[in-house]
């Protein structure tokens, strides 16, 4: 039975509390007026927690002496929002549900309270289910962990860091209330006691940064289904980070393929201006350098001034004779450079789209998207399909799920109703729920299991965590050899450091009939290239025209809509600086070599052009 946390975490902090570990001090920690409590969680809360976790994770019986003990609570460690269903081992989920982050108050007039975000988006949502779904194909498996129950323990992270911090502290510390680790927290067993061995989450790169850089010390996995900064293939800051998410050097290599492949020689780009957009531009310009392939100008875009950037950008495109268009950012960003693009009635450019927004279903159905986007050509997390993903969607029920708060959230935003699961009304502003209401005729991003792209990745992601544990509890050795005395782990026994030795090694066939392993902390890279190709009611659709594995690249050409017509589009402009500088150096040096030659004919009968003459014949004869 799926089991949810409404316990709010607002116990005091130790008050005055001197905090003495052995040779190691730690005192409360005054702010300056000016720091926001969200600076000092971020800053220091990490630190403090990580005394007791380490001690805790490692089994130190020797640890926190409180001074004070009158009272004693650890600050924001119980999740007060979280989705729970016990098992012989818990897997932590961590996912960016909600997208409006409530008012924090800095008013230091109180202890702070992290609160849980508002407003269900629909995508994150179906991400939680899958991960759901692949833990109850495993807990019915007969091969795969068999007499082992995997639970989970999932939160709500905001996109936010601080958010993700707590929740993933809280996981691994066993969402403990108490100071001593060695007392109850007060809740019941199977509401999240158990400290997590692994954390399925890290939604976007910063998080998954600060994530792992934390759980480091704990030698806790962070398995990432998003994250794809190459940042994060560094084992020697990341070592406990692994993805399901290829990094995103593949796919500029793979834009950059595509350039070539298509002899285009003259490009723009557009990026964020953020690591994701410089290092895609970077690996673009080194993969293009041997293939006469130039960049004719690089406009950056940021979201906090995003109006004016994409504005600026349109204009440059206007003005710009390249006719193909590099774009990595976010597809927020997309939106609006390609409303101004719309303004300007900018409507012949063919655009290269990078994961970020290349299945945007909000841009392909944006109006400015039909009049300025038909013809992207983009690279596409790989999409698969999952046999029995779809009805167990549909089939999804509050009155089936009353715990779930994730899942009332979402009927109250689709239905307008509230199901009113508990007999106490969660909205007073909406009417109760008729009990009918149904997933089955419903049409949305969550409902919609047609080409699961991170979906899956959540999916594999579960799948290498359990065939790590599978490892690590199997023991074969032990029925081989009866004197053998070596130790196995036990399911109440995990230890994390060595769920993570095991999660390295992991290489097995999926469900999918596809074969999955770990490079270091990364995988293969897979993608899809898509079209977006125009419907006969004006709109546009996602039109699968080839794939890439690794660095080979697949391609139906015949299948591409281009944006004009033809992929000739790329030609350099006498008008621009790069197309100047050449045309210069060109005339330049056929002007010298005119000259050159004019004077040695006007002085061809002078002693010194006849004795150069005699030099040059005598090298020529030699030579023969």
């Amino acid at each position: 039975m799926n089991k949810l946390s409404d316990t709010q975490g607002q116990a005091q902090g130790c008050r005055a509390a001197e905090l003495q570990v052995p040779e190691i001090t730690f005192v409360q920690i005054g702010t300056a007026p000016s720091m926001s409590w969200g600076t000092v969680w971020t800053r220091y809360a990490p630190s403090l927690l990580l005394v007791g976790l380490l001690g805790r994770q490692l089994g130190l019986q020797a640890g926190f002496q409180v001074v004070e003990t009158a009272n004693c609570s650890r600050w924001g460690t119980s999740s007060d929002n979280g989705l729970f269903e016990d098992g012989d081992i818990i897997i932590g989920g961590l996912f960016s549900l909600r997208y409006t982050p409530p008012s924090i108050d800095y008013s230091f007039m109180q202890q702070p309270d992290i609160k849980p975000c508002k407003g269900v988006q629909n995508l994150p949502l179906q991400y939680i289910y899958a991960m759901l779904f692949a833990l109850e194909e495993i807990n019915r498996s007969l091969t795969l962990l068999p007499g082992v129950k995997l639970g989970y323990h999932i939160h709500d992270s905001c996109a936010l860091p601080a958010w993700a911090l707590k929740a993933a502290l809280s996981m691994v510390g066993g969402n403990s209330f108490t100071c001593d680790t060695e007392a109850g927290n007060g809740m019941e067993p199977g509401q999240g006691d158990k400290p997590i061995p692994l954390i399925i989450g890290g939604s976007n790169s910063v998080t998954a940064q600060i994530l792992s850089r934390v759980l480091g010390p704990l030698s806790v996995p962070l398995l990432s289904y998003t994250a794809s900064c190459p940042c994060l293939s560094d084992r020697q800051q990341y070592p406990n980070f692994f993805r399901t998410m290829a990094s995103d050097v593949y796919q500029a290599r793979a834009v950059a393929q595509l350039a070539t492949h298509f002899n285009w020689t003259w490009i723009g780009a557009v990026i964020a201006d953020n690591d994701y957009g410089h290092m895609a531009v970077k690996v673009f310009q080194e993969s293009i350098q041997e293939n006469s392939v130039c960049l004719a100008f690089v406009e950056t875009l940021q979201r906090e001034t995003i109006v004016n950037d994409a504005t600026r950008a349109a204009l440059t495109i206007q003005a710009s004779t390249a006719k193909v268009i590099l774009i990595f950012t976010w597809y927020t960003d997309v939106i609006e450079l390609f409303h101004q693009l719309s303004k300007l009635n900018v409507t012949d450019r063919q655009f290269l789209a990078s994961e970020a927004w290349s299945t945007s279903g909000d841009l392909l159905q944006d109006v400015a998207s039909h009049k300025v986007a038909r013809g992207v050509l983009g690279v596409a997390i790989r999409s698969t399909v999952l046999p029995g993903f779809g009805s167990y969607i549909r089939r999804l029920n509050p009155l089936l799920r009353p715990d779930d708060e994730f899942l009332k959230d979402f009927w109250q935003k689709e239905f307008g109703c509230d199901p009113n699961t508990n007999g106490s009304s969660q909205d007073a502003s909406l009417p109760p729920c008729k009990g009918t209401e149904t997933l089955e005729e419903v049409q949305n991003f969550f409902t919609d299991t047609s080409q699961l792209r991170v979906t899956y990745n959540v999916y594999l992601a579960v799948y290498a965590a359990a065939h790590a544990l599978h490892s690590l509890l199997s023991c074969p050795e032990r029925g081989n050899s009866p004197g053998n005395t070596s130790s196995c782990s036990l399911p109440k026994e995990i230890k994390p450091f060595e769920l993570m030795q095991h999660l390295s090694k992991v290489k097995f066939t999926t469900p999918q009939e596809e074969l999955f392993y770990f490079q270091g902390g990364d995988i293969t890279a897979k993608y899809d290239l898509v079209n977006w190709q125009s419907t006969p009611q004006g709109g546009l659709r996602l039109v699968l025209i080839g794939r890439v594995d690794g660095f080979d690249l697949h391609l139906n050409d015949t299948a591409i809509e281009w944006s004009t017509g033809s992929n000739q589009l790329d030609f350099l402009s006498f008008n621009e600086t790069l197309g100047i500088t050449l045309t210069a150096v060109a005339v330049s040096g056929v002007t010298v070599t005119t000259a050159v030659f004019v004077v040695f004919l006007h002085h061809r009968q002078t002693p010194v052009v006849r004795q150069m003459l005699n030099g040059i014949n005598y090298v020529v004869q030699c030579r023969s």
